[in-house]
């Protein structure tokens, strides 16, 4: 049951929430449901276990009262507001900052972590995620050996925590243990951004195991499948796939016979030049984020046809170099 649109008290009101890192004086405000949705109690969550949950009446209260958590059908934590920032740091995309806040709700929140979709369980996985996006992926491995998913109820962050495997893969260079992962998840229905993951942990292993060609099929599928929100994604996939093109001998000529006697513009060459061109400046105008093309790659702009050439090279097939 999602009640965070409908029950979530006033900024002011969650951040009277008690929560210290001295297990013995935290609490933090919640709401016990029950009977369908139609039994709400409020209550001072001090810790839980897997079973039992420990909670005050009252904010003030001295008595300690202890239940079942399976008789409650969902217990709601209120946001905690740091938590609230940190996403908010996560969305504007300043993922270091972010990364600092969650861990700090991940570590305050430890006492209800058993409690199902926790902010100490929730903070956790975004602190990974963060980790992912900045391509720390030591960190992230050293993450996901400490983080306890059961706590977890949405498919989609279920889901994300599965394709962390492939991103160890990545990590530790099994790319036969990369595209297996792809083949197996290849298969189900994904979002945007994890197709986005996908298709460019797939680039990664094609390239490194000499399939080229392939290689930058599947990144620009990685650069497609969500390059609003999964900017990191498409920033590198571009970068790899200029890499790419711009090592290739046919190009390099295309670039050394540019404007000059000897240029062929119906090499394969000079189309991926072209292609090269294209990417460089979709980088400068959208996917950088307003960062310079790295040095390799900064004259790729430039290399634009004349309007007779584009006529030409529309009109008739490549050849072969």
């Amino acid at each position: 049951m999602n009640l965070r649109a409908s029950l979530l008290l006033p900024f002011a009101l969650a951040a009277s929430a008690i929560a210290q890192n001295d297990q013995d004086s935290f609490q933090t405000p919640a709401l016990f449901v029950s009977e369908n949705g139609t039994t709400f109690q409020r209550v001072w969550i001090v810790n839980s276990s897997k079973n039992t949950v420990r909670y005050r009446e009252t904010e003030i209260a001295t008595k300690i009262e202890e239940s079942r958590i399976s008789r409650f059908d969902t217990i709601y934590i209120y946001e905690p507001p740091d938590y609230a920032k940190a996403l908010d740091l996560y969305q504007a995309r300043n993922y270091s900052e972010a990364r600092e806040l969650f861990s700090k709700v991940k570590e305050t929140y430890r006492p209800v972590a058993t409690i199902e979709n926790n902010p100490s369980t929730l903070a956790a996985y975004h602190e990974m995620e963060c980790l992912r996006k900045l391509g720390d992926l030591e960190a992230l491995a050293a993450a996901l050996r400490e983080f306890d998913k059961a706590p977890l109820t949405r498919e989609y962050q279920i889901r994300q925590i599965e394709l962390y495997l492939m991103w160890e893969a990545v990590r530790t260079q099994n790319w036969e243990q990369v595209k297996k992962i792809v083949e197996e998840r290849a298969k189900s229905r994904l979002p945007g951004d994890q197709l986005a993951q996908l298709a460019h942990c797939h680039a990664l292993a094609l390239e490194a195991t000499g399939s080229q060609q392939e290689a930058i099929a599947a990144y620009q599928r990685a650069i497609v499948a969500d390059a609003a929100g999964s900017e990191e994604i498409s920033r590198e996939a571009v970068l790899k796939v200029l890499a790419i093109l711009t090592a290739k001998p046919e190009v390099k000529r295309a670039i050394l016979y540019w404007d000059k006697p000897e240029q062929n513009t119906a090499s394969p060459g000079y189309s991926q030049l072209l292609e090269a061109a294209a990417l460089a400046n979709l980088y400068l105008i959208n996917l950088g984020g307003g960062q310079p093309l790295p040095e390799p790659f900064k004259d790729l702009p430039n290399y634009r046809p004349k309007p007779e050439q584009d006529a030409a090279l529309q009109a008739a097939p490549p050849e072969t170099d």
